[in-house]
């Protein structure tokens, strides 16, 4: 009997040694992938489980690539690094991209640094012709205690800079910035609603609670996934009851949308329903869920990322991989 639990264990370990094995040359193999986007995927992954190298794969793929590519490496080193944010100066190269997405995922590293440098680019950046720049620039600005920079941005001319720039000044105190995101938010065009109630969330006033969930019960597609995210930042369970209703849509965009939110916060009462979007026709979809399960009990689903390792889509076993070696 001892002899058979002792062979039984030495092949449980095997199988788990080689279910990693298989995993890093999953991973190894997609960084000299002739795609691009898979090259990219493959150094996201990586940057779960070495950061470090992580890191100089994606910064490598940035010089010469085509914009879409800078802006999804660029948003990775946003996103996934854990390393002290370094300005790199390719990074600052691409603060002043013709591309915008490029521009906004170059300058989110930017304020992610105390460097002057840092601090110089995002100045510059509060007179970009792109609203979604000038919301950038204005919230990472708040750090470096600029008072007559922010006022310049409740002045814009875009109603979520204005918004940007109470929820950084109510972040660091400032009186009056809930009521102000508020009177915005009344005559906000409906594509400016759902990031507004977000930010309106982050400053933790509870009596914006009731009119969120009747805007929850009353919306539809991506505005609903914006304010379950809202109301999941206030700990409110009809949070919960939205997303659930998101993770159900036909609209694949809108599903995608709900992985990304579920992946930010713990809900343990979706895990099913995540599991079962692993397995979703639309592999964008399906990414994002094996994300959500990775990111909050990784552990628990090994087998599962261990099965979806042989998929056929080269980015869903990327990203199973990449959770199987998570720690």
């Amino acid at each position: 009997m001892r002899k058979f639990l002792l062979s039984a264990l030495c092949m449980l370990l095997a199988c788990a040694v080689s279910t990693e094995k298989k995993a890093r040359t999953i991973l190894e193999q997609g960084l000299n992938d002739r795609s691009k986007a898979v090259r990219v995927a493959a150094a996201l992954g990586l940057d779960e489980v070495e950061p470090e190298r992580g890191a100089r794969a994606l910064l490598a793929m940035l010089e010469g690539s085509e914009p879409e590519i800078q802006a999804a490496c660029l948003e990775g080193l946003v996103t996934y690094s854990t390393q002290e944010p370094r300005l790199d100066p390719e990074i600052v190269r691409l603060c002043a991209s013709p591309s915008v997405p490029v521009r906004v995922a170059a300058l989110r590293n930017a304020a992610l640094s105390a460097d002057p440098e840092a601090k110089a680019l995002l100045l510059q950046a509060v007179n970009d012709e792109s609203a979604r720049v000038r919301q950038v620039a204005y919230a990472g600005l708040a750090k470096f205690n600029e008072p007559d920079v922010l006022d310049q941005g409740f002045r814009d001319g875009d109603m979520l800079v204005r918004v940007t720039v109470a929820r950084a000044l109510g972040l660091a105190g400032a009186d009056g910035m809930v009521e102000a995101i508020i009177e915005e938010l009344k005559n906000s065009a409906p594509d400016q609603l759902g990031p507004g109630v977000i930010m309106l969330a982050e400053l933790g006033d509870t009596t914006v609670r009731g009119q969120l969930r009747i805007l929850a019960a009353e919306s539809t597609g991506e505005l609903r996934v914006d304010v379950a995210e809202a109301l999941l930042i206030l700990e409110d369970r009809a949070g919960i009851d939205a997303l659930e209703k998101a993770v159900q849509s036909n609209d694949p965009f809108v599903r995608i949308r709900a992985m990304d939110v579920l992946a930010r916060y713990d809900v343990p009462d979706m895990r099913e329903q995540i599991v079962e979007a692993t397995r979703d026709e639309y592999v964008n979809v399906a990414v994002k869920a094996v994300q959500a399960l990775a990111e909050h009990d990784a552990s628990r689903y090994r087998k599962l990322f261990a099965e979806l390792m042989d998929s056929s889509s080269p980015l869903l076993r990327i990203t199973a991989a990449a959770a199987f070696l998570k720690d």
